[in-house]
């Protein structure tokens, strides 16, 4: 499917690749050797699709619109690297993480790096719409970030859409919001194309979240459990919590809250979420913001991007990595 999603830009995409290797670039040794693990283990391209795909949809996908995609998929790495410090994490898309092989230290200056990099293809496309939207974006996946911290293991749904809306949703946002107003579109477009980002994001990490629980370590590159190890409370295991009418639901949250010990106890939380259908309610509520997020496509005219967008939000919510 992701060929299809992709083929309306295809000659886009290739100079994105392009991008994103040239700006990894440096005379430093260290950096170098991070920098071609980063490549070997790059994973999903759904954020530079979406700007691309938006920009055509609304007018033209210029070099800019290259640019822009390669600089926000830089931040979202950098932010992925200073997860895996504050994770404590050992692999990512199946291989070591860079703290793993290089340290805390020099993991968390290659995020740094990244984001200067980035900041610097940003301040390169010479549009004060466009940094207004990226400072913003980033500032709201920075209190996502720290939202998550302070939530910890709430069992609290309001607080878990509060966190994704602002760690994940924001950076796919930002996405559409640039390629809209880097493809020329107006005012009102721009802010629907944000909207579209925005719910496809929250759909997005949902169904990420709910891979976490039916899964498996060879598509994920993760081992499936992970959150529920790192006493996370995602929504798989929120809504079948809630719908639990009895004190089941009291001794799985304090088990998390308390840490998973052994294969056999993360398996019971396994088994509880689909007792009490937190799969299937997860999968209903992502598939809601998918098919919210369609609504702003509406005005777009008819084109392969459009097409292609739509195909994208699908690809979204049936995904298995």
């Amino acid at each position: 499917m992701l060929d299809r999603i992709l083929q309306p830009v295809q000659p886009q995409i290739e100079r994105f690749e392009r991008r994103f290797t040239e700006t990894l670039a440096s005379d430093v040794n260290l950096v170098q050797a991070m920098g071609s693990h980063i490549l070997t283990t790059k994973g999903k391209i759904i954020r530079p699709a979406l700007s691309l795909l938006t920009a055509q949809a609304i007018g033209r996908c210029s070099d800019r619109v290259v640019d822009a995609a390669a600089g926000i998929e830089i931040i979202h790495t950098a932010t992925l690297i200073h997860d895996d410090v504050i994770d404590l994490a050992d692999k990512r898309r199946g291989a070591e993480v860079l703290n793993l092989r290089w340290g805390n230290k020099a993991a968390v200056l290659m995020g740094d790096f990244l984001l200067a990099r980035a900041l610097q293809l940003l301040v390169g496309l010479d549009s004060m719409d466009v940094m207004r939207a990226a400072t913003r974006a980033v500032s709201r996946m920075i209190e996502g970030e720290i939202l998550e911290v302070e939530s910890g293991n709430d069992a609290e749904a309001a607080r878990y859409f509060k966190m994704i809306d602002k760690k994940t949703a924001s950076l796919m946002a930002l996405s559409c919001e640039v390629g809209a107003i880097l493809g020329g579109g107006t005012p009102e477009q721009v802010s629907r194309m944000s909207t579209f980002g925005q719910e496809v994001g929250i759909a997005f990490q949902i169904t990420d979240d709910l891979l976490d629980f039916i899964g498996d370590e060879a598509s994920l590159g993760k081992p499936v459990g992970t959150d529920v190890r790192e006493r996370k409370l995602t929504l798989p295991l929120i809504r079948a919590i809630a719908n639990c009418p009895n004190g089941d639901a009291e001794k799985i949250q304090v088990k998390v809250q308390n840490g998973i010990r052994s294969d056999a106890e993360l398996q019971e939380v396994f088994r509880f979420v689909r007792r009490y259908h937190g799969i299937e309610a997860a999968r209903r509520e992502a598939r809601e913001y998918a098919s919210s997020g369609l609504k702003s496509l509406a005005e777009l005219k008819s084109s392969e991007a459009r097409n292609a967008l739509e195909l994208a939000v699908r690809h979204v919510v049936e995904r298995r990595r």
